[in-house]
């Protein structure tokens, strides 16, 4: 995989902010940042809901059917003399209105690429293959980024290198839940867009 067309996207959404936002120019943003991706991550977890031990409902919130066709991709007029398929509008005839385990998975990595530009990072020392010590444990690997989120802002002479880490581990954690590259690109591209369209609107 290639993060570089992600990361020069991701700047172009960071410099339309800043240009929304002129306070934040000069001045120290990894700390809201960091603390930004602690709880986009928070809102990933609660969206696979595996740690949720006290529940029954353990499904993770994969797809959410579309409340207008309830999941068949449209509306069939049956009545005579018409027999069509009008595509649903809110779904774009797919049937699934939501997909928020991967939205929120690709919320996080708008604030990981936008972290890597604020300590500039050079892009190719970020590493995307690495063993991982907790393997499939899902639990385990949010507790992990969670925490580990800190170590970017280290101060330490090996931050580069921590972020490097960091990506490689976030990445794994999309494998882990179940999502294709192609799927999480797809994704972070329509909410890139999203995001750019809130910033026009005064969100």
């Amino acid at each position: 995989m290639n993060l570089t067309k992600l990361f020069e996207t991701q700047a172009a959404l960071d410099e339309h902010i800043m240009q929304e936002h002129p306070e934040l120019r000069g001045q120290n943003n990894l700390d809201w940042k960091l603390l930004a991706l602690q709880v986009e991550l928070g809102e990933c977890a609660n969206e696979w809901r595996g740690f949720k031990k006290w529940s029954k409902d353990h499904e993770p919130r994969k797809e959410v059917v579309c409340h207008a066709c309830k999941g068949e991709g449209g509306f069939r007029e049956d009545a005579p003399p018409r027999d069509y398929f009008e595509p649903c509008m809110y779904c774009s005839a797919t049937g699934i209105q939501a997909k928020p385990l991967l939205e929120e998975y690709v919320d996080c990595l708008h604030f990981i690429l936008s972290i890597g530009l604020e300590i500039k990072v050079n892009l190719t020392s970020v590493y995307t293959s690495s063993p991982f010590i907790f393997g499939n444990d899902i639990t385990k690997t949010f507790t992990h980024l969670l925490g580990d989120a800190s170590l970017i802002n280290s101060g330490f002479e090996e931050t580069e290198k921590e972020y490097s880490i960091y990506v490689n581990h976030f990445l794994y954690l999309g494998e882990i839940l179940g999502f294709s590259w192609e799927e999480v690109e797809e994704a972070y591209f329509k909410k890139n867009k999203v995001n750019h369209e809130r910033q026009e609107s005064g969100y």
